[in-house]
């Protein structure tokens, strides 16, 4: 099911390269940074809750401010060690989250090579979570929609040829708890 929405969200991005390539409006890119977990590792004995994320985008300008931009995202994965538990063995746990968001988008050019913008939208998350008990391993999902929030910059070395960098912010739902995530990321992107 999750896969199909992502396929969707892909035609529904190339339709938007493929309508507006005339007016050179759309851009796709890539980007790739740290995705900092803010989760609680009360009764852990190690706990990693920063890892590599990634996002592969495309948007749309609407005009010279406004535009509309859809992202796949994958948000890392995280990791708890809570020790030897007697007659089970080592416990460990992780959880990762993947999704797709779609945002409105403010720009503001400053002079010819730098921009700033803001984005705001949804997030369609999938929250994974592991248990491993000795021999044995418990798993479930989730899946949720939240808010994103996003700012960034771009430095543009030519009319079609774009550098970025961007923190966002979502909430990803797990069967037992949540996470908010703040993803920090750097990248290319190219206007069409």
């Amino acid at each position: 099911m999750f896969n199909k929405k992502i396929v969707a969200a892909v035609v529904a991005i190339s339709g938007l390269f493929i309508n507006s390539a005339a007016n050179a409006q759309a851009y796709a890119g890539a980007t790739v940074g740290k995705a900092h977990w803010n989760v609680d590792c009360a009764g852990t004995i190690n706990c990693k809750t920063n890892d590599t994320s990634f996002n592969i985008l495309g948007g749309y300008n609407i005009n010279a401010n406004w535009g509309v931009e859809a992202s796949y995202y994958s948000l890392g994965k995280i990791k708890a060690g809570f020790g030897t538990v007697a007659g089970i063995g080592n416990v460990t746990g992780e959880m990762k989250a993947t999704g797709v968001d779609l945002a409105g988008v403010y720009r503001a050019q400053l002079g010819n090579n730098w921009g700033l913008f803001t984005k705001l939208g949804v997030a369609y998350s999938k929250g994974e979570g592991s248990v491993s008990l000795a021999n044995y391993s418990i798993s479930d999902s989730k899946h949720s929609t939240n808010v994103m929030l996003g700012v960034g910059a771009t430095y543009s070395f030519t009319p079609n040829f774009a550098v970025r960098a961007e923190i966002d912010s979502r909430k990803v739902d797990f069967n037992y708890t949540n996470g908010n995530i703040t993803n920090l990321n750097i990248g290319v992107q190219a206007t069409f």
